[in-house]
């Protein structure tokens, strides 16, 4: 059963009774003078706002290599287009180079240290075999080499050539160069023989002129293979055998 509250007269002037322990005991810091705040319930959870949705960057970014690939391909189709036009229409062929003729105006070689000093005078015959092509030769390096040592070099002179020209310029090469102890053997051993192995390689900016159209800069590279008698000073030499091969580099 439940217990019920009991009940105790109060006597008036006799002291209030004590409270019981355990109920209704103020913790020990507090004091009559302080004041008890209500307690009030905790705001209610606001939710954070919405952030707006953020566009996705690597759209933009697929868009942009989109278009680039689309100019690209546009840009490739059209070259390729006029390169057939101008292919058909023009029908190119490339120039052919050769080495006429090797002269040597100075060759001396130092025995104590095996240094070559020379100079050679170059006659290059260049053809042009096109109808309506012109060529623009715009300077360019001359090498003339010994077994893949170079002995003097030299600039190709600007100028232009026509439909079907043959032009021959003359080219002045220079140089001094300390040759290995088996360069030098081999130097000597050849002209003994009298079959000494030359290189001549020209590296020569072209640019094309279709008509009245003139192509971007190229490269063009021409190599000639000799086999001469001797390297005398004063001499003009005897080629013995000459290959050469022009090539164009867009």
């Amino acid at each position: 059963m439940a217990d019920y509250h009991r009940v105790h007269p109060v006597i008036a002037g006799s002291p209030l009774p004590a409270p019981e322990q355990g109920k209704d005991k103020l913790p020990p810091s507090a004091t009559h003078d302080e004041q008890v705040l209500p307690i009030t319930a905790p705001p209610p959870y606001a939710p954070a706002p919405m952030r707006a949705p953020r566009r996705k960057r690597h759209s933009r970014c697929c868009r942009c290599v989109c278009w680039t690939l689309v100019v690209a391909i546009v840009l490739v189709v059209a070259l390729g287009a006029t390169a057939g036009i101008l292919y058909a229409v023009f029908r190119p062929k490339i120039p052919t180079f050769n080495v006429d003729r090797l002269t040597v105006t100075r060759f001396d070689v130092n025995t104590t240290t095996a240094v070559v000093t020379d100079a050679f005078e170059v006659q290059v015959t260049s053809n042009n075999p096109n109808r309506r092509i012109g060529v623009y030769y715009d300077g360019g390096e001359v090498t003339a080499l010994f077994n893949g040592t170079e002995l003097c070099s030299g600039a190709f002179p600007s100028l232009y050539q026509g439909h079907r020209t043959t032009v021959r310029p003359l080219i002045t090469l220079q140089g001094e160069t300390r040759l290995d102890s088996a360069v030098a053997a081999q130097l000597a051993q050849q002209q003994q023989a009298g079959f000494i192995p030359l290189t001549v390689n020209a590296r020569v900016p072209i640019r094309i002129k279709f008509g009245v159209l003139k192509l971007w800069k190229m490269t063009g590279k021409a190599r000639c293979n000799l086999i001469v008698d001797r390297l005398q000073a004063e001499t003009r030499l005897r080629i013995r055998s000459n290959s050469c091969s022009f090539k164009l580099k867009i």
